[in-house]
Formats: C-alpha cells, sequence, structure tokens
C-alpha cells in the first residue's frame, strides 16, 4: 500500500512541476501588480499549496480505472456508517486470529484512515501559520474541502465515469476533519511555513521605481548610446562603453540623477534619505551594474578568456541588479545597497521620497 502511495505521489509531484513552471510567470505578473514587487513568503506559500494540492489529489483520484464499463457492478459505493473502520478493523485482526496494538496499528483499515488525517494536516498548518485562521475556520475549510472530494467521487467524477471507483465514506470526512484540526494545533512547531504578512507589509512604498520602469529606461539608454555611437564615435566598442559611462554617470551627476531613460520613465536616482546623490555614489552604482558589466566584457573579458568566469559575471550582476530588487519592498539591487542610493519617482520635476503605508488597527490573531 506504501509504494503505490508513493508512486501516486510522485505523478502528483511531476505535475506540479509542469503546472508549477507554467504558473510562475503569471504568479509573478500578478504580484508585482498587487503589491509593486514580489513578495517572497506569500511565492512560497502559493507554491507549497499548488504542489500540495497537487499531490493530494493525485492520492485521492489516482489511478483512474482502465476499464469504465466493469465500474457497474452492484458494490456499495457509499458508507454513511461513522466509524466503521473500526469494526473493520477488529474483522480483519479476528479472521487473521491477531490482537494487540502492533496488530491494530499494522492493519490497513488503520493505516488508511491515519493515511486520510495525515493528508489534510497541511492544510491545517497553513491555514493557521500562514493566514491566521483560528480551529473553527479550519475545522470548516477541512470539513469543506473534504465533502466536495466525496461529492466528486461519488458522482463518478462528475458524470465522468458511469458509477463511482473510490468508496464516498463518512469515515474520510471525520478523519480528513481531523486531520485539519491537528494541523492548526501543530502549526506553531512548522518552522518551515512563515507567517504572511499584512498586504501593506508587502507592498513597495509609494514612490518607489519598479523594476520594469528602470528596465525600460535602461534600454533607451542602451538605445541611445548605440544610436550615438553608430553615427558619431569611432567603430570601437570602447568608446561605446565610454558613451554609456558618460549617459549612466555623468550626465545623472548634472541632471540630478536623471538619465535620458530615467526623465523618459520620470525617476530618478538618490540617496536613501531622497537627496542628491553625488558623482561616487553614482559611479560606483553603475560600476556594480549594468555599465559594470558591459566594462567587463568589452575590456576585461577578451583578456582573461574564462567562459566560466564570463557566466558567473553575467549571472551575478543580472541576479544582483533586476532579481534581487523584484523581492524586495525598496526595489534596490545589490548595486544600489552599495552605493547607498535607490529609485525614487518624480511628481512635478520633484522627487518623490517614499513613504510607508499605514497599517490600519487590526484586531490580533488568536
Amino acid at each position: 500500500m506504501v509504494a503505490s502511495y508513493w508512486e501516486t505521489a510522485r505523478t502528483g509531484f511531476l505535475a506540479f512541476v509542469g503546472v508549477g513552471a507554467l504558473a510562475l510567470l503569471p504568479l509573478v505578473l500578478l504580484h508585482y501588480w498587487r503589491f509593486g514587487r514580489v513578495e517572497p513568503r506569500r511565492a512560497f506559500v502559493l507554491y507549497g499549496l499548488l504542489a500540495y494540492g497537487l499531490v493530494a489529489l493525485a492520492l485521492i483520484f489516482l489511478p483512474f480505472p482502465a476499464d469504465a464499463s466493469r465500474l457497474c457492478q452492484g458494490e456499495q459505493m457509499l458508507s454513511t456508517v461513522p466509524f466503521q473502520w473500526v469494526t473493520d478493523m477488529r474483522n480483519n485482526m479476528a479472521a487473521s486470529g491477531q490482537s494487540g496494538i502492533t496488530a491494530m496499528v499494522t492493519s490497513s483499515a488503520f493505516l488508511q484512515q491515519m493515511f486520510n488525517v495525515a493528508l489534510f494536516v497541511p492544510l491545517g498548518v497553513v491555514l493557521r501559520k500562514a493566514y491566521g485562521k483560528g480551529p473553527l475556520a479550519v475545522v470548516a475549510i477541512g470539513l469543506g474541502v473534504s465533502l466536495a472530494v466525496e461529492v466528486v467521487q461519488y458522482t463518478g467524477n462528475f458524470g465522468y465515469y458511469p458509477c463511482p471507483y473510490r468508496i464516498s465514506d463518512v469515515d474520510d470526512l471525520i478523519s480528513n476533519t481531523a486531520g485539519s484540526l491537528l494541523g492548526w494545533m501543530i502549526a506553531p512547531v512548522a518552522l518551515v511555513v512563515p507567517r504572511l504578512p499584512d498586504s501593506t507589509d508587502a507592498t513597495a512604498p509609494t514612490g518607489t521605481a519598479t523594476v520594469p520602469r528602470r528596465l525600460l529606461g535602461l534600454v533607451f539608454d542602451l538605445m541611445l548610446v548605440a544610436v550615438v555611437a553608430k553615427l558619431v564615435l569611432p567603430a570601437d566598442l570602447r568608446w561605446a562603453l565610454g558613451a554609456l559611462a558618460v549617459a549612466r554617470v555623468v550626465v545623472p551627476a548634472v541632471a540630478r540623477g536623471t538619465t535620458a531613460g530615467g526623465w523618459l520613465l520620470r525617476y530618478r536616482v538618490r540617496r536613501d534619505d531622497g537627496s542628491a546623490a553625488n558623482p561616487l555614489r553614482l559611479a560606483v552604482r553603475e560600476l556594480l551594474g549594468v555599465t559594470g558589466l558591459m566594462a567587463y566584457a568589452v575590456v576585461v573579458s577578451p583578456l582573461i578568456d574564462n567562459a566560466a568566469l564570463d557566466l558567473a559575471v553575467i549571472t551575478l550582476v543580472v541576479v544582483g541588479t533586476f532579481v534581487v530588487p523584484v523581492f524586495r519592498r525598496d526595489q534596490r539591487g545589490w548595486h544600489d545597497q552599495a552605493a547607498g542610493t535607490r529609485v525614487l519617482l518624480k511628481e512635478n520635476g520633484d522627487v518623490r521620497t517614499p513613504t510607508p503605508v499605514e497599517r490600519p488597527h487590526a484586531a490580533p490573531r488568536p
């Protein structure tokens, strides 16, 4: 029985790998649209629930019957007697001439019910630890989900099969609900499940320039440099690199932190406190960011000819500049953190400093 459960769980996990890959981009876009960032704990919990749900569904419904015509054989596919599994366990033990605790806990009836309990424990853990639900809400949700499963089973997956291929059992409702409550009870020690922050704590501060906006501004700067290099400068990448340094360091130093792309997208590079960033900070920021990556590609990489190091540098800069900010409230990458800068929106020619979102007074969680 354990081997069959393992194989079914493996099928559910493989389904999660495929579905999870398809859901990754929509999840990122949804979080960014709602919060202005991807909150790591919320993303972790959502992905965990997706994995748990698909594995649980696989364990509940798989394997599907190979021959649907052999289903309707007159068997009783509905059990409405509470704790019938206790009677079944005793009958099995009596038939095999066994007794005692060892025989009880190794009987198929007992193991089946313990499996039904364990199946819903993660649901109770997540509902309490991540979402702050109380015991009554957890019991109600666990009972509702279990009841929905039993209805689907009893209707032959809503009529897809002519007859049910799994028994709909009131004991399953009891065991699943008990599992949800057990999960609620042990949730405080489930360290792997984070408590989700309030939406106000997950949202990027007002006035922070988002990563897509800054990326568009960077693309505009690069296009402008490419046009200038093509029309004006000698055909040498080092001249183009110099033009990029001017566009990304010198111009912001004299234009209050604004590049050509920043002017178009209405954002500026400022210090942490919103004041003007000096040229040194701007130079450090660019050296550790895109301009530094371009300098490495044009000057350093041809000299050392090391593909592994090239890949490591590209990965480090891309992750630090564009991936890390997606998960941070202040949208600052490693280059911003090292330089003590941040990218802020402009309003009417002035910089709008990020302001914390006021948190409403909420009732204490149980």
